[in-house]
């Protein structure tokens, strides 16, 4: 048996399993439970956007990418710890390398959450030195928290503070070294620990401390102590930062908008199938067929890629149904002028594919530059719109050429139906 016959049944199988595959991608049998992750408008949670500035005493500090990916990795660390919480922080658009989009699902107090961010978790331990310029005694900066390798709290439970606690601390090897030099300088003056420019402590040094660890108390109550440990080990921003915008979204308006966008879907969706089919009929039925497959591999992309389904996000993935949709019409259409002028139905089924192709290309190209323009340079959730008719694009281009040209070459190869007014004609 030669390729000619085979390769329908082959192709028919490939398609199957991908379709199979996709969908396992998007739900979980043994959780019972879709896998799409959604964006904050279509959950609660809150978005919060932030302006990168210079720090006060760095005036002349220019922000650029070095400053923006540093400061997205220590909110990175502040937020998502565990690195399981789907939290999201992007620049601001490209032409924007000033400011980050942080958010938050399921996070309602956005209070909180902009204290997280407004931190910049600067640790400092200062000793008095005498300027014969000014003649008086300034802090001098001996040693900050980038030497910190790790930090933990502890509860002091001592009589009269019982709500107070500790942050113990262990400094990397050249923080160790160098923390030993300065303690053995400094037996008997104070020692200045500074946090975020205020005084947390200044206990004199009695001995030189040279194990390469310490401790900062009393801290008042212990919630401070806790919070003090995971900033440092998120570690301090490079820069200081400002809340220029926050909103929140309650559980039932992302619950409202999800549902409505379903329906929504769910009736164009319908609408279409139903018009190939009585339009088109075996032809439109192909078509809606493949209509499923691509629904199917387009949102499983989507969640393989870990991208965020968002409300316009979904009018991108509904605009790119459009896209597949208008293919197979220019496809179907040019099957039934064919099947007009005479020709049988094998060759006008090659032919009309073949004629409709470039068009299809061009109109395919041209909205794939549109969208791509769209995620590079738009900001915020217009992002996700030009992510997601990308994504759809591709896999309608695919789905016109391929997918719905294996079902329409297997009803040809078939021959259970020849009679043209069943294709439309």
């Amino acid at each position: 048996m030669d390729w000619n016959h085979l390769k329908n049944p082959v192709y028919t199988v490939i398609v199957l399993a991908l379709t199979v595959g996709g969908f396992f991608c998007l739900y979980n049998p043994r959780t019972q439970e879709w896998n799409i992750k959604l964006g904050l408008d279509l959950r609660s949670g809150s978005r919060i956007v932030v302006q990168l500035k210079a720090p006060e005493d760095h005036p002349e500090l220019k922000i650029g990418q070095t400053e923006v990916e540093r400061t997205r990795a220590v909110f990175e660390r502040r937020l998502n710890p565990s690195g399981t919480r789907e939290v999201i922080i992007q620049p601001e658009g490209v032409g924007s390398t000033n400011r980050l989009i942080v958010e938050l699902p399921e996070v309602t107090d956005v209070r909180t959450a902009e204290e997280q961010l407004r931190k910049v978790a600067r640790l400092e331990f200062k000793s008095k030195q005498y300027d014969p310029k000014t003649r008086r005694e300034d802090w001098v900066t001996v040693l900050d928290g980038t030497y910190i390798k790790h930090a933990d709290f502890e509860p002091l439970g001592s009589t009269g503070q019982a709500n107070a606690g500790r942050v113990v601390f262990e400094l990397t090897k050249d923080g160790a070294t160098k923390f030993g030099d300065i303690t053995t300088r400094m037996v008997g003056q104070p020692l200045g620990i500074f946090f975020d420019k205020k005084l947390v402590s200044a206990p004199n040094v009695k001995t030189p401390i040279t194990q390469g660890s310490g401790e900062i108390s009393p801290i008042a109550p212990l919630t401070e102590a806790k919070e003090m440990a995971d900033l440092l080990n998120a570690g301090a921003l490079p820069v200081d930062v400002e809340i220029v915008s926050s909103m929140t979204v309650s559980p039932t308006l992302g619950h409202q908008s999800l549902m409505q966008s379903l329906v929504a879907g769910g009736i164009g969706l319908g609408l279409v199938i139903v018009f190939m089919f009585v339009f088109y009929r075996l032809p439109g039925l192909a078509a809606n067929v493949a209509l499923v497959v691509y629904t199917v591999l387009t949102l499983a992309t989507m969640v393989i890629g870990g991208f965020v389904l968002t409300l316009p996000g979904i009018a991108g993935f509904v605009l790119s149904i459009g896209m597949a949709v208008d293919a197979n019409v220019l496809i179907f259409e040019r099957l039934k002028e064919e099947l007009w002028s005479g020709k049988g139905l094998r060759t006008a089924v090659e032919v009309g594919f073949k004629r409709a192709f470039s068009s299809i290309l061009d109109g395919h190209v041209t909205t794939f530059i549109g969208a791509a323009i769209l995620y590079y340079i738009a900001s915020g959730t217009v992002k996700g719109f030009g992510l997601t008719l990308m994504v759809g694009t591709v896999w309608s281009m695919i789905t016109a050429v391929a997918f719905t040209r294996v079902f329409m070459d297997t009803l040809v190869e078939t021959r259970l139906v020849t009679n043209p007014k069943s294709y439309g004609a």
